[in-house]
């Protein structure tokens, strides 16, 4: 069973709305979300251990990720059935929650990417987390 099926996006719009894109676009729609998850796993693949979150089914996966996966599917999807005419705010939220993710700015529960920390060829220390960003200078008056 895939991370997300088009009968899970009946949370993002009507039921009614969702059967006729999957009669429609069955295919079209599968192949928007493998490639949201492309870039959900791109993003998040710093510091969290992608195989291990896209791997998960039913209740056992995290609800966050899958909310945000949602937003992005069917901002595609109704991008794709109407184009110029949508609100891109949850859109643009899931984005900013990926970049954040990405540049180390927010954490997220999630289960960390782990990395060889003594050399034995076994992965057992999470990869360290880093807050990217600088100081902001301020000029003088003297």
């Amino acid at each position: 069973m895939p991370f997300l099926t088009i009968d899970e996006l009946s949370t993002e719009a009507p039921k009614s709305f969702i059967d006729i894109l999957k009669g429609t676009e069955d295919q079209v729609i599968d192949e928007i979300i493998k490639d949201q998850i492309d870039i959900m796993k791109t993003n998040l693949g710093s510091y969290y251990d992608i195989n291990s979150i896209f791997s998960k089914e039913g209740e056992s996966r995290s609800r966050t990720v899958l909310n945000y996966l949602k937003d992005l599917v069917f901002y595609k999807v109704m991008k794709r059935r109407k184009p110029g005419v949508l609100d891109a705010s949850d859109y643009d939220e899931a984005m900013k929650w990926l970049e954040e993710l990405s540049t180390g700015k927010r954490k997220a529960d999630l289960p960390p990417k782990l990395q060889d920390s003594d050399g034995d060829g076994i992965e057992d220390e999470a990869v360290p987390f880093m807050k990217l960003g600088s100081r902001k200078s301020y000029t003088n008056g003297w």
